[in-house]
C-alpha cells in the first residue's frame, strides 16, 4: 500500500514512542540498580578462602608385618578437598606380596606372603578442580617370624588433681598385632585405661588422688597361642594447684624509672601451674618492655614519657581445662632525665 501522509505520521509517531519506552525501561534499571547496588562492588562479599594443600600426614616406616599374619595400616592425609584418592605412584615398588591398598579409605590390608622390607611411594589426590596430588614414600617391613612382645614405654606423665590428665600412649614392639592392654592395681579414680590399641591413659584425677603410685602394665598380643609382655611404671599425681599470687611487685608500685637511663625490674608469681604468661595494661611507656614469658621489664624510657603511669598487671597459669589468671593495679613513676 503506498504511503500518504497520515501513514508516514502514524509510523513516525510509532519510532518516537517505541524510543521513548525503550529509555523510561533503561532509566528504571538504572534507578533501580543504585538503589540495590548493582554495581557497587563494595556489597561483593569475598570468595571463600581455597582449601589448605594437600598433605600426607603418615610417617615412616609404616608398622611391620609378620609373614602369613593379618596385615592392617591406614594411610593418612589432611588438606584439599575430599573425598581423597590413594593410589601407588608411577615407577613405585610393589606393596608387599598379599598386601593390597584401598584407593578410597586408604587402607593397607591382607596376609603377607614374603619377607621384606619396601618403600612404595604413595600418591595421594584430592577432589578440587584442578585436583591437588602430593607423594611420600613410605617403608614396610615384613618379618619371618614375629619379633619378641615388649613394653617400650619407661615413663608415664606426671598428672595433677582436677586437671585433665596429658593423653598418655603406652607402646610396645614385636608379637603380633592388635594388642589388649591391662593394668593392675587400678589407676587412680578418676584416670582410665583404653584397653584395646592404642592403650592410651587418660581422664582427670579426683580428689585424694594425690600422691605416686605403682602399677603393673601387661601387654597381650593376638598370636596364637597369644603372648605377653609387663612393665612397672610409677605415676605421680600432684595436689591441686594453689591460688595464683603477684608476689613482686610486694607492693602497689613499680620501681620508678627515668628518661634515657636503663631500667629492669622482674615481676614474679607463686601457686597456680607453670608456665606463666605476663601481660601490662595499658601499654608500658614508650622505651620499656614486658618479656611476657619472664615477667621481665627493660628498656630506657625514651624523651616526653615522664610522668605517673596507672598500670594493671595480669598474671595467668597454665591450669587446664581453664586457666587461672589475677590482677594488680601498680604504679609507675618516669622521671625527667
Amino acid at each position: 500500500m503506498p504511503l500518504t501522509h497520515g501513514n508516514r505520521f502514524s509510523l513516525k509517531h510509532r519510532r518516537q514512542s517505541n524510543r521513548y519506552a525503550f529509555w523510561g525501561i533503561l532509566v528504571a534499571v538504572v534507578y533501580i540498580c543504585g538503589l540495590a547496588g548493582c554495581f557497587d562492588v563494595n556489597n561483593v562479599s569475598d570468595p571463600p578462602a581455597g582449601p589448605g594443600p594437600v598433605t600426607i600426614v603418615s610417617t615412616s616406616p609404616l608398622p611391620s608385618g609378620t609373614e602369613n599374619q593379618p596385615y592392617a595400616a591406614a594411610l593418612g592425609g589432611s588438606g584439599g578437598i575430599t573425598p581423597y584418592t590413594w593410589s601407588l605412584a608411577v615407577g613405585s615398588p610393589a606393596l608387599p606380596a598379599g598386601l593390597s591398598l584401598d584407593p578410597t579409605a586408604g587402607t593397607i590390608t591382607g596376609t603377607p606372603t614374603a619377607p621384606g622390607t619396601t618403600t612404595p611411594i604413595f600418591r595421594l589426590e584430592d577432589s578440587s578442580l584442578p585436583e591437588q596430588a602430593v607423594q611420600k614414600s613410605l617403608t614396610i617391613t615384613i618379618t619371618t617370624t614375629p619379633q619378641p612382645l615388649m613394653i617400650t614405654t619407661a615413663s608415664l606423665s606426671e598428672g595433677v588433681v582436677n586437671q585433665p590428665y596429658p593423653p598418655t600412649t603406652l607402646q610396645a614392639t614385636g608379637g603380633i598385632q592388635p594388642y589388649t592392654w591391662s593394668v593392675n592395681p587400678p589407676l587412680p579414680d578418676g584416670l582410665s585405661l583404653n584397653v584395646s590399641a592404642p592403650g592410651e591413659i587418660s581422664g582427670t584425677p579426683s580428689d585424694g588422688t594425690a600422691g605416686t603410685t605403682t602399677h603393673t602394665f601387661t601387654v597381650t598380643d593376638s598370636d596364637a597361642p597369644f603372648k605377653t609382655a609387663t612393665t612397672q611404671l610409677s605415676l605421680k599425681i600432684n595436689p591441686a594447684p594453689t591460688p595464683l599470687v603477684i608476689t613482686s611487685p610486694a607492693g602497689n608500685s613499680l620501681p620508678n624509672a627515668r628518661v634515657g637511663k636503663n631500667y629492669s625490674t622482674t615481676l614474679k608469681g607463686s601457686g597456680g601451674i607453670l608456665p606463666y604468661t605476663w601481660s601490662i595494661t595499658p601499654a608500658l611507656p614508650t622505651g620499656l618492655q614486658l618479656n611476657t614469658s619472664t615477667g621481665a621489664i627493660t628498656g630506657k624510657p625514651e624523651s616526653g614519657t615522664d610522668g605517673i603511669y596507672s598500670l594493671t598487671i595480669t598474671l595467668q597459669d597454665s591450669s587446664l581445662p581453664t586457666n587461672q589468671s589475677t590482677n594488680k593495679l601498680v604504679t609507675l613513676i618516669v622521671r625527667p632525665r
